[in-house]
């Protein structure tokens, strides 16, 4: 029986005296005229009159497995526009006999375990960003963008409230979004159109239930949100400043540094925001996950800083291969002359606004020592028309670098077609000019004791990209994309490329299958395909690719994926010092979840792969979960690997072939013992131990030829430990008390296996801190 009778009709008729009907009627429109402008109350009971006049999302389909068939169970999602913001209201049926599954998470935690509902909001309705709230039924929270139709940001931290309220049948979720929170096109119609996606993930079966039937795993995916047309209210200007302070305790340098800064947001209509951040930190309260990778691409990390992820979305735009135009952890990263792994920020500026239905936005940021050290400048301007069926835009990038008397312009224009719901046709053409003598970071390399290249003329260079999507609202989806990069482009000043000279054709497959009452709920099963050669003409190694990723009716879940990687060229692993021929290569993974058993859960995944000449590698991974209570989330996750025939490049065109042994161990502890407070343990290390099978030099055709130069065999010892409790005192307002130690240790000719690194990683002490912090908005 459902406990919020407000929403489904209103009350029985008495017969009573006349004047009694009289009395009662004035006391009525007494109580509804209060109402009307008192404010919602978001406890998690939806009972306030209000809600009478709320949009309804009722279209609601199971999407996972992709069944789009009726949800088990009921669901209703409910939208209110009120002059402060917009409210949401989910209806969840659950009876008794289903376990509800609710540990406390902590916020913007990646995967929130338990049954969780998201709301997803296109404010403007026109494809460009969208909005996550997704909430817990324990409590915890996560937020975030989504741009590029399908890419979620969960660096953005949002001001808005959320309740839970459970009864034995159901459970309800309510949320409130201000107004000032958000960014959106101005506009003095009595409505607008927003898009909106709600979705319910019922954890002890392992499916997901949403209004419109669709998914976040198709390519299309923020355009196909449904539209709603919601009231308008008068223009919410907001003023936030917020001052932080950290003091840091290095046990190393023996020493306490203390720095101050502050973050403004100024709203001042609902299509003009301008913020500004002064003296930023750079998310010490944040580590990165620990990798240890010795190829010849760039590991990418996310951004926490609130600067870098508040209204950064019209900034996102992506091209194929993993390209980022505007990649923010260059802003702030290692200083160009080698002295510092980080680069204190003087200012920064944002302004992002729309005008009629042009969305427009442009920053800029200045490190320290920018005019007489290594500091830099960078700046960005984004202008975009968004129309009913398309979109053209235009990004341009700029990077000043006196330290290596280099600057960067990128000039970007990005299109979007999507004339029907059976095909979408996107891409852009980009420009790199970069000017004056200075360091060509294409080329740089990763090894130690390695000369810097530097090119004396300006370049310029060229990328392009079109994509296009078919059936992309069946079951059957295909997409296709090409890519063209000539030699000399390059954006990696501020923004992020794994390499260029390349000309690519990917295409990819999707068959989503619903359930036929079986033992298997439902499934999908994926083909994909690139064909890949260099601007030299020659053909690098290409990539075929069949996978199945299942889920059982008995919530059991596997993924099965096999490759075929062609023979061919690889024209990166020698840092520039020619191609390097490498035969065809199969590899096979699977990983299998279970259920939830009582309070443990767990994952067994088994990956064969050739990472050199020859002979076969393989790992297995181990993942345990255990909640204990509702309060406490422990996890292990053990991946031990063993390389026959491991592939590296020395210096020039020699090469070592390795044996080697690996153990990947990551613990984290979430403890969450009432709202507000939250503490995590996350302890990280990786121990390598390779011994020297054989060393190769390359001929000029890029053969691989045994050679008897000395190479040393090798360890490393990586450790990151952090020891985190956060103290939520209001909306933006928080305080951090942190422990971090870790370290890098590589060493030749060092005899130690893994199990005596792991005995050892308390040697690992490149950093040992105590930091406190406290953000808290006037």
């Amino acid at each position: 029986m459902r406990t919020a009778p407000v929403l489904n009709g209103a009350a029985p008729r008495t017969p009573i005296a006349t004047i009694s009907c009289a009395l009662l009627l004035l006391a009525f429109i007494t109580v509804c005229c209060g109402a009307a402008h008192a404010e919602l109350v978001i406890d998690g009971h939806i009972d306030e009159p209000e809600w009478q006049s709320a949009i309804s999302c009722k279209d609601w389909q199971r999407t996972l497995p992709f069944a789009r068939d009726e949800p088990r169970y009921g669901n209703e999602l409910h939208i209110l526009s009120t002059e402060r913001g917009l409210a949401a209201a989910f209806i969840l049926d659950q009876p008794p006999g289903e376990r509800r599954i609710k540990p406390r998470t902590p916020r913007d935690s990646e995967r929130l375990i338990g049954d969780t509902v998201s709301l997803m909001v296109d404010f403007d309705a026109n494809a460009q960003i969208g909005y996550e709230f997704t909430v817990g039924l324990g409590g915890g929270i996560r937020d975030g963008l989504i741009t590029n139709q399908n890419k979620f940001d969960r660096d953005w931290d949002g001001a808005w409230q959320h309740a839970v309220y459970e009864t034995e049948q159901q459970w309800f979720v309510e949320i409130f979004i201000p107004w000032s929170s958000i960014s959106m096109r101005d506009s003095r119609a009595d409505t607008r159109t927003i898009g909106v996606y709600g979705t319910r993930y019922l954890f002890e079966r392992g499916e997901r239930y949403s209004c419109p039937g669709i998914t976040s795993e198709a390519a299309v995916f923020l355009s196909d949100f449904q539209r709603m047309k919601i009231s308008q209210h008068a223009p919410v200007t907001n003023l936030d400043i917020v001052p932080y302070g950290t003091a840091i305790a290095d046990f190393i340098d023996d020493r306490t540094r203390f720095k101050a800064g502050a973050d403004i947001n100024w709203k001042a209509s609902p299509s003009l925001w301008l913020s500004a951040t002064l003296n930023p930190d750079f998310g010490q309260v944040e580590s990165d996950e620990l990798v240890v990778d010795f190829s010849a691409v760039e590991t990418v990390f996310t951004d926490k800083r609130p600067f870098f992820s508040e209204n950064q979305g019209i900034f996102d735009l992506r091209t194929p291969a993993n390209g980022q135009l505007v990649y923010t952890r260059r802003i702030g990263a290692a200083t160009d002359d080698g002295r510092s792994a980080s680069a204190d920020i003087d200012a920064a500026l944002k302004l992002t606004g729309t005008a009629g239905q042009v969305v427009y936005g442009g920053f800029v940021a200045q490190e320290d020592e920018y005019h007489d050290g290594p500091g830099r400048l960078f700046a960005a301007t984004r202008v975009a028309l968004p129309m009913e069926h398309a979109r053209i835009g235009y990004l341009g990038t700029w990077a000043d670098r006196p330290a290596l008397d280099r600057d960067a312009l990128v000039n970007a224009v990005d299109y979007e077609l999507a004339p029907s719901e059976d095909w979408r046709i996107s891409g852009q053409v980009i420009r790199s000019d970069i000017g004056t003598s200075g360091m060509n970071i294409m080329n740089m390399s990763l090894a130690r004791g390695t000369e810097v290249r530097r090119s004396e003329v300006n370049t310029h260079g060229y990328e392009s990209w079109l994509q296009a999507d078919f059936n992309r609202s069946s079951p059957l989806t295909h997409t296709l994309k090409l890519l063209y990069i000539d030699d000399t482009f390059d954006m990696n000043d501020l923004g992020y490329m794994e390499r260029n000279a390349l000309k690519q054709i990917e295409w990819e497959t999707n068959y989503r299958v619903a359930s036929d009452g079986g033992r298997v709920s439902g499934e999908t099963q994926r083909l994909y395909t690139f064909y890949r050669e260099n601007t030299d003409g020659q053909r690098l190694q290409s990539r075929f690719a069949l996978s199945r990723d299942v889920s059982y009716a008995s919530a059991w879940k596997a993924f099965e994926e096999l490759r075929y990687v062609t023979s061919g060229v690889d024209d990166m692993l020698s840092r520039g010092n020619g191609p390097v021929r490498l035969d065809d290569r199969v590899s096979a993974y699977m990983d299998i979840t279970t259920p939830r058993y009582g309070d443990w859960q767990f994952t067994l995944g088994l990956y064969a792969f050739q990472q050199g000449v020859k002979d076969y590698s393989g790992w297995v991974q181990f993942l345990a979960a255990w909640y204990p209570t509702e309060k406490l989330t422990l996890r292990v996750d053990l991946l031990p690997q063993y390389s026959s025939d491991w592939l590296l490049w020395e210096e020039g065109n020699l090469f070592g072939s390795y044996r080697a042994e690996r153990l990947d161990y990551d613990f984290r502890l979430d403890w969450i013992p009432a709202p507000r407070h939250e503490l995590r343990v996350k302890w990280q290390w990786i121990g390598i131990d390779a011994e020297l099978r054989r060393a190769y030099r390359t001929d000029p055709a890029g053969n691989l030829m045994r050679t008897s130069d000395a190479v040393a065999p090798f360890t490393v010892n990586n450790l990151g430990l952090q020891i985190r409790y956060r103290y939520e005192i209001g909306p933006m307002s928080e305080l951090f008390l942190v422990y971090a130690r870790g370290g890098y240790n590589f060493i030749d000719d060092d005899e130690r296996g893994v199990s005596e690194l792991f005995r050892d990683m308390t040697e690992v002490r490149d950093a040992d801190q105590f930091l406190i912090k406290l953000r808290y908005k006037l």
